[in-house]
């Protein structure tokens, strides 16, 4: 089985290709930064491509290396994404922009240039959302929009191709350790404003959002279609319960 992970240099992008590889599968990393690209070759011994948001072509070319390399394309992961926290009124368009064309555009791109091979063989595409989507959240505003976007984008694709064997879902993380959350989980304060949000106490590991993803991609779960998974604690849909004493 052969995957193709957009984003793959992310801290969830490096959980996700040590999972699939432990499940035999083979994998290429695209990402636009070549000196990170470069760190997880060695690392992994996997081939990269680098893209371009500015440029379509480039995903298109992920894709139809891919495909040269390893026979076909059985499953897409796009883990493009930012993280924006601002409220509406301190939000210019500009960043509001630029939030939508990180996160839900790079899903456009990666469905585009996935979804003609795939109509041939079939297959699984996995975007990611986010807990923000799910739950109105102060402060996240432009990202829970864009996030939102990705899995309306999603469903419809789902529908719209189902027919094809191509299936498409999101995993909708919660809270997770990972560079792009570094300023937040690194301050005690807002590390434990965080945990105490989560009805189990704790913040998110990038191997949670990681074996989710594998588990949609896998083809034992041919009958998961589009959904929106959420791996977030239960913070969606559970309020948090005082902590209980432990006794000793």
């Amino acid at each position: 089985m052969s995957t193709l992970v957009f984003g793959a240099t992310s801290t969830i992008g490096n959980a996700l290709i040590e999972n699939l590889l432990k499940r035999g599968q083979k994998v290429v990393a695209a990402g636009r930064d070549h000196q990170k690209l470069d760190q997880l070759a060695a690392k992994f011994s996997v081939a990269t491509q680098i893209i371009d948001l500015s440029q379509p072509e480039t995903f298109q070319s992920a894709v139809a290396f891919t495909i040269d390399k390893f026979g076909k394309l059985d499953g897409v992961v796009n883990l493009i994404g930012s993280l924006y926290l601002n409220n509406c009124s301190q939000t210019s368009f500009e960043d509001w922009q630029e939030v939508i064309d990180v996160n839900l555009n790079s899903c456009f791109h990666v469905l585009k240039a996935s979804l003609k091979p795939m109509q041939k063989t079939g297959g699984s595409i996995v975007f990611v959302t986010s807990v923000a989507s799910e739950i109105g959240m102060s402060n996240h505003e432009a990202i829970a929009a864009a996030k939102a976007g990705v899995a309306g984008l999603a469903r419809a694709a789902a529908a719209s191709y189902s027919n094809r064997n191509i299936r498409v879902n999101c995993v909708a993380p919660g809270f997770t350790v990972t560079e792009m959350t570094r300023k937040i989980w690194e301050n005690d304060q807002s590390r434990q404003l965080s945990e105490s949000m989560n009805p189990l106490g704790t913040l998110g590991e990038p191997q949670y959002i990681s074996s989710c993803i594998s588990w949609l991609l896998d083809e034992e779960n041919k009958w998961v279609n589009g959904q929106v998974i959420s791996v977030d604690g239960g913070m969606s849909t559970v309020l948090p319960k005082p902590r209980a004493r432990l006794s000793s």
